[in-house]
Order: C-alpha cells, then structure tokens, then sequence
C-alpha cells in the first residue's frame, strides 16, 4: 500500500477510484491528473512503479490543499455565514439541509437519530 497524507491507498484498485481515496479529490481531478500522465483508464496502482508514483504525488501536492487545511476551510466558511445571521447559516446551525432539499418526506433519516431540532 502507498500512503498518501495519513490515506494508505489500495493496491487492487484502479488509478481513478484510489485517487479518490484522499480527501478533496474527485472523479475530474483523478481524470485530469491521468491524462496529464498519460495513463489510460483501467490501469490498476498495482502497475505503477516508483518513479510514476512519486510524479503522481507530486502532482497531488501541487493540486490539492490538505485535508485539514480544507476541513478548516469549510468549517470558517459555516460559522461566518453563521455569524452574519444569513439564512445558510440559520439552516446549518438547526441541523437543516441548506441547499433547498426537501424535508417533508426526506428528512426520516435525521429525525431518527434525533439529529434535527425541535424549534
């Protein structure tokens, strides 16, 4: 196994969906990072010698923030909407969905473990 930032990723995975192991990398940016190697789609991390790995990595250095560095972002970016009392903020802060889901029919799995609050 090759260890990424604290992520071990598996061997008997193809290249995309092992990428997608670290936090903050997707289907587009392992399609992406592929093509810059030039890497065709079914090709399997256990192929991957050294050198490839290590300009792999590389790469993903220059592309990506880290996972706590992006976890930071994200929780600065909920406590100021928090802060400056918008309707986002209001939502994330009642444990509600923010972005327009419907909670009438939707919402069994919160309500079940007493995850929404009672206003």
């Amino acid at each position: 196994m090759f260890l990424f930032r604290d992520k071990y990723i598996p061997l008997n995975k193809t290249l995309l969906p092992a990428l997608q192991v670290i936090w903050s990398i997707g289907w587009n940016k392992s399609l992406i990072l592929s093509a810059k190697l030039g890497l065709a789609y079914p090709y399997f991390i256990n192929n991957l010698n050294f050198y490839t790995f290590s300009i792999i990595f590389f790469l993903l250095k220059g592309f990506t923030l880290g996972e706590a560095r992006l976890k930071r972002f994200v929780n600065n970016n909920i406590t100021r909407l928090s802060d400056i009392n918008s309707y986002a903020g209001m939502r994330h802060t009642l444990n509600l969905p923010v972005h327009g889901q419907r909670t009438r029919t939707n919402a069994g799995t919160m309500r079940r473990f007493g995850l929404m609050k009672k206003s």
